[in-house]
C-alpha cells in the first residue's frame, strides 16, 4: 500500500530525522521544512503506522508536524487525531520532576520530544473508514 505523509518541521541547525515503519516495512527520512514522504508499505490486516522522532536534542528546538496522511490515495485526515504519541523522557530530567509527565499524548500531531507516534490501521483502508462511520454515535 502506498502511504503519503505531509510533514513539516521547524529547526535552527539540526534537521529532524524520523523512522517511519509498520510491522514489515521501515524507512528513514530527514525532514526538511516541508516535505511529502511517499513510499510503499507492506501492511498486515491489522497494523500500526509508527513515526519515530529519533534525533531530538536539548540544544536545537527541532519539531516535526504531521499535517496529512493518505493511504492508497485515501485521505485519512479524520483519523490523524487517533494517533498517540509516546515520548521518551530523559531519565535525569524525569527524576527532577515533582509531577511525572504523561506517558502518552492523544491527540497529537506535533512531535516536540524524542518518541514514537502510533496510529492503528486496518486494511483495506476503506473498510476501516466505514467501520468508524458506522460506530460514530454523533
Amino acid at each position: 500500500m502506498k502511504i503519503d505523509i505531509e510533514l513539516r518541521s521547524d529547526y535552527r541547525n539540526t534537521k529532524p530525522i524520523c523512522k517511519i515503519y509498520s510491522k514489515k516495512t521501515t524507512y528513514q527520512v530527514v525532514v526538511d521544512k516541508e516535505q511529502l514522504f511517499s513510499r510503499d508499505f507492506e501492511l498486515d490486516e491489522k497494523d500500526t503506522l509508527n513515526i519515530e522522532f529519533t534525533n531530538k536534542d536539548g540544544v536545537d528546538d527541532n519539531v516535526v508536524y504531521l499535517d496529512r496522511i493518505l493511504v492508497d490515495d485515501i485521505d485519512i485526515q479524520h483519523f490523524i487525531y487517533e494517533g498517540e504519541f509516546f515520548p521518551e523522557y530523559a531519565p535525569d530530567w524525569l527524576k527532577e520532576q515533582k509531577e511525572l509527565p504523561p506517558s502518552s499524548y492523544k491527540p497529537c500531531t506535533e512531535l516536540r520530544l524524542k518518541g514514537t507516534w502510533k496510529l492503528q490501521i486496518k486494511t483495506p483502508i476503506w473498510k476501516m473508514i466505514m467501520e468508524k462511520w458506522i460506530q460514530d454515535e454523533r
